[in-house]
C-alpha cells in the first residue's frame, strides 16, 4: 500500500499527459490521463477558513483550482461522495442549504453519490431539493444523485452516469452506499426505501457496464439512446474506503469514498480478486481535494497505471477565487452575520473533539474517542433543565457524531455562529427514565458490529461529568463494562435514572437501541421551548468562565493472571484511553497503579495513529487514546491467618503523574483471594490442586474471577456486589 503524495505544482495543477484536438480529441498517445477530482462530506462547509486549528478551502477557492485543472487536462471530472448538505455551518446551515446547493451547481458536479445527511429532512424536502418543486424553500439541485443500492426512489435517484472524455474514453460512475443509512436518522424516515448490500450491487453493475454496456451522458446533460460499454468504472461508495477497496471485484477501476470524514488515500492496492485500484477519500469539510488519478491505455483497452493524490486546502487556496461562486457565498454570508457574530461568552476554554491521524500526520475527527467538548455538551444536557414534573436530570449525554466541530478560540470568545457549527442539527432534546441495568446496556452499545451497522468500531457516548465507568476491551463485546459511578456511587442496576440527550440519539440512532427498549421508550418527553444549539448557547451565558475537564471519565483496564507462587497474587495490568487528544489538552505521560500495598509505573503511548483504525482490533479509535504499550507487572501478598473461609479483596486503583485518581476504589476493580475453611478444603468443595499456591502462612488460598468467553485471556476484575446484579457472574474454581 502506498500513500500519495499532494499535486507537485503550487496553486496550478500538473498538465496532462495528454493533448486534444477537438471534440472527441485526436491524440498524440495511446496513454490517457484522467483526472477524477472529488469532494466528500462537505456539510455545507461553504466559506474558507485557515487557521492554527483549521484548514478548509471553501467552495469559491475549490471551484477556482478545478478550473484550471481543467483547462490543464480537459480529460477531468468532478464529482461528490454526498453528505453535501447536511450538519452545517451558521451560513449555509439557517438558509436551509441553498447556498451549497447553489455554489455546487455552478461548479459543474458530473454527479454525487447520495449520503445519509441529504436524508435528514425527510423525502419530500429532498424530492423538493431534487426535482425544483419548492424552491420558496429550497434550491433545486441541478446534478444527479446516485444510490444504486436505494429502492422505492423512483427517478430521483439514478444507478450511474457515463462520461466520455474528450479523448473518447468512456467513464461510468456508479453510487452507492452503505446500508446502515436507517440507524443514522430519525426512526422512520425511510422506511419506505430498501437499502441492498452495496458491495454486490456495485461489482454486478460494473460488469454489466464494462461487457454489456450503458448509456453516456452528453455534455447537454441528455442521455444516449445506444448502450456502450464502459472503458473505466468507477465506484463512488459512501463507505469507509480502507474497508472498501478490498472488496471491489475486477471490474472496478478505481474507488471514492467518504462518510468517516477521515482523509484515505491508496494507490494501487489489490481489491476482492487480485485486481489493482487506487481509491480515495478526500476527508471532510474541504478540507483536501482528492484526485483518482488514472493512465489509460487506448490500444490495449485498460488502466494501466493509477494514483491517489492528496491536494491539501491550503495549496487548492493558492489558486484564488472562482468569482460565480464567490458571489454566492459571499451573499450567503452576509445574510447571516449579524446573527453569527454575537458574542455569547469572552472567557471560554478550549474544546476539542476527539481526533486520530493516518500514517502521514493528516488528522481527522475520531468518533471513536471521549473529548472535551463531549464531556461539556454533557454537562449542558444535564444542567440546563429539569424534567416536565420539575425533577432534576440525572445524567446527560452527547453521541460522538452529533458534535460537528471544535469550540476553540484563543481570545476564549465564542459567538452563536461558533455554537452552531457544533451543533448544527436543529434538535430537540429529550429525555427517559431508564434501570441501572438499562444503561448498562446502552454502555456496551458503543462499541458496534462492524459488518452490519457501523462502519466504525465504537460510536463514543459522552457524558455529565458525574459519570465515570471502566470497561475491560479485551473481553466479548456486550460484557465490557466493568464498573460504572453516578455522582461517586455504584450504579444500582434496579435503581431508575432521568437520562437526556438528543432528540437524534434518544430515538435510537446510530444503533443505540436500549432507547427503543418498551418501557423506556414510553417515557420519552420533550423538553419545550428550545433547540440543542440553544440550549448550549444558554449554558454558556450563565457559565462564562466554563473550562474543559482535566481527566478521562472512561478508561479501559484489562489484567491477566499469572499463577500464585510463594503466596503472591501476581497479575499483567493493560491500560487504555488514559488521554484526551486535542491541542494542549491533558495527555498522561506517566500512570501508576496501585494494587494492594503495592504500585508500579508504566508509560502511556499517546499516538493518533491506529493502522487498525476501522478494524476490531483497533485502539485509537475503540476510546484508547494514551494507552499502555505493554502490562504493568503488579503483585500483592496474601495472608489468610485468621480468615478461614473469608474473601480478601486485594484493589486496584490508577493514577496520572499529577496524582489524579483515574480509576479509584470505589469502582470496585481488583482480586478476590478466596482463603481456604478450617478443614483446609476451598469454598465449593474439594481440596486444592495439586499447583495451588501457598501464602507465606502456607494456607492454599484460591483467586476468584470473572467468567469469561472466547479469547482465552482470563480476566481478574472483580466488581462490587452493587453491579453483580447487572448479569456479571462470578465463578470460583482451584488454581492448578
Amino acid at each position: 500500500m502506498a500513500v500519495a503524495a499532494a499535486a507537485g505544482a503550487v496553486g496550478v495543477p500538473a498538465a496532462a499527459d495528454t493533448q486534444t484536438a477537438g471534440a472527441g480529441g485526436s491524440q498524440q498517445s495511446d496513454i490517457v490521463t484522467l483526472d477524477l477530482y472529488n469532494l466528500t462530506d462537505i456539510h455545507g462547509h461553504i466559506e474558507p477558513v485557515f487557521d492554527k486549528y483549521t484548514s478548509e478551502a471553501g467552495l469559491s477557492h475549490m471551484a477556482c483550482y478545478l478550473g484550471k485543472a481543467r483547462k490543464a487536462n480537459p480529460d477531468s471530472q468532478f464529482t461528490l461522495l454526498g453528505d453535501n448538505i447536511g450538519a452545517s455551518p451558521f451560513t449555509s446551515g439557517t438558509q436551509n442549504d441553498n447556498p451549497t446547493v447553489e455554489a455546487l451547481n455552478k461548479m459543474g458536479v458530473f454527479a454525487s453519490t447520495i449520503g445519509n445527511h441529504e436524508f435528514d429532512k425527510g423525502l419530500d424536502v429532498l424530492k423538493a431539493r431534487i426535482d425544483g418543486s419548492d424552491p420558496t424553500h429550497y434550491a433545486k439541485i441541478n446534478f444527479p444523485y446516485l444510490g444504486a443500492n436505494i429502492s422505492g426512489m423512483g427517478t430521483y435517484l439514478k444507478n450511474y452516469r457515463m462520461w466520455q472524455s474528450p479523448s473518447g474514453v468512456k467513464v461510468a460512475f456508479i453510487g452507492a452506499i452503505e446500508d446502515d443509512v436507517a440507524t443514522k436518522l430519525f426512526p422512520g424516515t425511510v422506511d419506505s426505501l430498501t437499502f441492498a448490500k452495496p458491495v454486490p450491487v456495485i461489482n454486478d453493475l460494473a460488469r454489466e457496464l464494462k461487457t454489456v454496456g450503458g448509456y453516456v451522458t452528453g455534455a447537454d446533460g441528455s442521455t444516449g439512446t445506444e448502450k456502450v460499454k464502459a472503458d473505466v468504472v468507477i465506484a463512488m461508495f459512501d463507505n469507509d474506503v480502507e474497508r472498501s477497496y478490498p472488496q471491489m471485484g475486477k471490474y472496478v477501476d478505481g474507488l471514492m469514498g467518504g462518510d468517516t470524514h477521515k482523509p484515505y488515500y491508496f494507490t494501487k492496492v489489490r481489491g476482492a480478486e487480485g485486481n489493482i485500484l487506487s481509491a480515495v477519500a478526500s476527508g471532510s469539510f474541504t478540507d483536501n481535494l482528492a484526485n483518482l488519478q488514472l493512465k489509460y491505455d487506448r490500444k490495449a483497452g485498460k488502466v494501466v497505471d493509477s494514483a491517489a493524490v492528496r491536494i491539501p486546502a491550503a495549496e487548492v487556496k493558492k489558486c484564488g477565487d472562482d468569482p460565480q461562486v464567490k458571489a454566492v457565498t459571499d451573499a450567503a454570508a452576509a445574510k447571516s452575520e449579524s446573527i453569527k457574530n454575537t458574542v455569547i461568552t469572552s472567557k471560554a476554554g478550549k474544546f476539542y473533539r476527539a481526533s486520530q491521524e493516518d500514517a502521514n500526520h493528516v488528522k481527522g475527527e475520531n468518533r471513536g474517542a471521549e473529548s472535551t467538548l463531549g464531556g461539556l455538551i454533557g454537562d449542558v444536557m444535564k444542567n440546563s433543565f429539569r424534567t416536565l414534573d420539575n425533577r432534576p436530570i440525572d445524567i446527560g449525554v452527547v453521541v460522538a457524531g452529533d458534535i460537528r466541530s471544535d469550540l476553540a478560540t484563543d481570545s476564549g470568545k465564542i459567538t452563536v455562529g461558533d455554537v452552531f457549527k457544533v451543533m448544527p442539527w436543529s434538535n430537540e432534546i429529550n429525555y427517559v427514565t431508564m434501570t441501572g441495568a438499562q444503561f448498562q446496556k446502552l454502555l456496551e452499545q458503543q462499541w458496534k458490529e462492524l459488518d452490519a451497522k457501523s462502519s466504525r468500531p465504537m460510536l463514543k457516548l459522552n457524558f455529565s461529568s458525574n459519570v465515570k465507568y471502566t470497561y475491560d476491551p479485551a473481553r466479548e463485546r456486550g460484557q465490557r463494562i466493568t464498573s460504572v459511578l453516578i455522582d461517586g456511587k455504584l450504579i444500582d442496576p434496579q435503581a431508575k435514572y432521568t437520562v437526556a440527550g438528543s432528540s437524534f440519539l434518544l430515538s435510537g440512532g446510530d444503533s443505540f437501541t436500549a432507547f427503543g427498549d418498551p418501557e423506556v421508550k414510553a417515557s420519552k418527553r420533550t423538553v419545550p421551548n428550545r433547540l440543542d444549539r440553544e440550549w448550549f448557547g444558554q449554558y454558556l451565558e450563565k457559565n462564562q468562565n466554563v473550562q474543559p475537564r482535566k481527566a478521562k471519565s472512561s478508561v479501559g483496564v484489562s489484567v491477566k493472571e499469572e499463577p500464585l507462587k510463594d503466596g503472591m497474587v501476581k497479575a499483567k495490568v493493560s491500560l487504555r484511553g488514559l488521554s484526551f487528544s486535542g491541542v494542549g489538552e491533558p495527555r498522561v505521560e506517566k500512570v501508576t497503579v496501585k494494587f494492594g500495598a503495592n504500585s508500579v509505573t508504566a508509560s502511556v503511548n499517546n499516538t493518533l495513529y491506529d493502522p487498525n483504525a476501522a478494524q476490531y482490533s483497533a485502539i485509537v479509535t475503540a476510546d484508547g487514546i494514551g494507552h499502555t504499550d505493554t502490562p504493568a507487572d503488579v503483585s500483592a501478598r496474601v495472608r489468610c491467618s485468621g480468615r478461614a473461609g473469608q474473601t480478601v479483596h486485594i484493589p486496584l486503583t490508577v493514577e496520572n503523574e499529577a496524582g489524579t485518581e483515574l480509576v479509584g476504589a470505589v469502582q470496585g476493580l481488583g482480586v478476590d483471594v478466596t482463603c481456604p475453611a478450617a478443614d483446609g478444603s476451598v469454598a465449593g468443595g474439594g481440596a486444592p490442586g495439586a499447583g495451588a499456591s501457598v501464602s507465606a502462612d502456607k494456607t492454599p488460598v484460591k483467586v476468584n474471577r470473572l467468567v469469561r468467553t472466547g479469547a482465552g485471556v482470563s480476566a481478574i476484575l472483580i466488581l462490587s456486589a452493587g453491579l453483580l446484579g447487572m448479569g456479571l457472574s462470578l465463578r470460583k474454581r482451584k488454581i492448578g
